[in-house]
């Protein structure tokens, strides 16, 4: 693995190393060897959305031995310097290229079918020519710790820090309260929106909201063990969502779920080495090769509650139950999906209303 800064990137582009597209330098990789172009929004961390990309990207490199290597190039947060960085990369050889967040979606979708390259985008939204994307469907996961969540309150009151009003989050967070719902129909949940996929201060704020508002177990979307320290410092239960905290949160994490993106990465490298890729769209949750792994569980969980959350997991992943089967009232009371039927996935990529039982609203405009 190559890891490289925007900066260095930039710096070997101005003096003559990074060609124009179609050029011929083999500066960042041996020949024979498949070059992946991996390109992070965000540092690296050890936790968090960059360090699952990170993890899947090793993975990659290690299914294939000596036959593929990646060229990471972290911090590029503007979309000119996404789109800058990526014609570099296919310039210098690199067959493959891997963007990480949605944000890098409409820079790929303009550039694909440019490069002459196979390009994935990880969170994007349909494929075009020469380029592929991936999605987890986490809701899955948070249905999962929403039923321990349901069983294990108190109060009857949950909490949600959410990111932003996007249909990732709420989907999130619609598929908790119904996990919740499912094992105890008195619970709701309170939502406050930090309005920030990181932001320690907010995340924190709304977590003593939340517990101001007698939430007992909190949740949430941004991908950080901020919201889970503030819960344990406040003595009540937190949730892993998308995320294992339990490093960090070494009491009080009652169950958890995490992004495992490294079936996506080695299969667009197995197929580019074997000259088959095509762009292809991937929704993936739990189950084999799929996205979404549960993980830690508290000794506190009683088995009852183990063997819910088990029994759930193999319906979903045999494809005998979906999360989001009617009948699905929102707040308003309304149904929205009619009973019997799960919701279809257009809809459900799109969903911009909550779940009876949650408490908020969603921030327009």
């Amino acid at each position: 693995m190559s890891n490289l800064t925007r900066r260095n990137l930039l710096q070997l582009s101005a003096a003559g190393l990074a060609t124009s597209v179609g050029g011929t330098t083999n500066l960042l990789a041996q020949d024979g060897v498949l070059k992946v172009g991996v390109v992070h929004q965000g540092p690296i961390s050890d936790t968090g959305w960059e360090f699952f990309q990170a993890r899947a990207w090793r993975a990659m490199e290690a299914a294939f031995p000596g036959k593929v290597k990646a060229t990471v190039l972290d911090n590029v947060l503007q979309a000119q310097d996404a789109e800058r960085v990526f014609r570099q990369l296919a310039a210098q050889g690199h067959k493959l290229l891997m963007g990480t967040t949605f944000s890098q979606y409409a820079t790929l979708r303009k550039l694909a079918p440019t490069l002459g390259v196979n390009c994935e985008c990880c969170a994007g939204i349909e494929t075009t020519t020469n380029l592929g994307v991936f999605e987890a469907r986490s809701y899955e996961g948070t249905y999962l710790t929403g039923i321990a969540a349901g069983k294990m309150t108190k109060s009857n009151v949950l909490g949600w820090v959410g990111a932003f009003p996007v249909p990732q989050v709420i989907y999130n967070l619609n598929g908790f309260v119904l996990g919740a719902r499912s094992v105890n129909p008195d619970v709701v949940c309170k939502v406050v929106w930090a309005n920030s996929w990181s932001d320690p201060a907010k995340e924190k704020d709304a977590v003593n909201a939340l517990v101001s508002q007698n939430a007992d177990i909190i949740s949430g979307s941004p991908n950080t063990p901020v919201q889970g320290l503030a819960a344990e410092e406040k003595g009540v239960w937190a949730i892993g969502s998308t995320g294992d905290f339990s490093a960090y949160v070494k009491n009080k994490q009652l169950t958890s779920f995490e992004l495992d993106w490294a079936a996506a990465y080695i299969e667009a490298a197995r197929h580019t080495l074997a000259g088959d890729w095509k762009p292809t769209a991937r929704w993936r949750g739990l189950g084999p090769d799929g996205f979404v792994k549960m993980t830690t569980q508290n000794s506190a969980l009683p088995k009852e509650v183990l063997d819910m959350m088990a029994e759930k997991e193999k319906a979903i992943v045999a494809g005998k139950f979906h999360p989001f089967t009617g009948p699905i009232k929102d707040q308003s009371g309304k149904v929205r999906v009619a009973s019997g039927a799960p919701i279809p996935d257009a809809e459900l990529r799109g969903i911009d209303w909550l779940v009876e039982g949650a408490q908020g609203t969603l921030p327009r405009g």
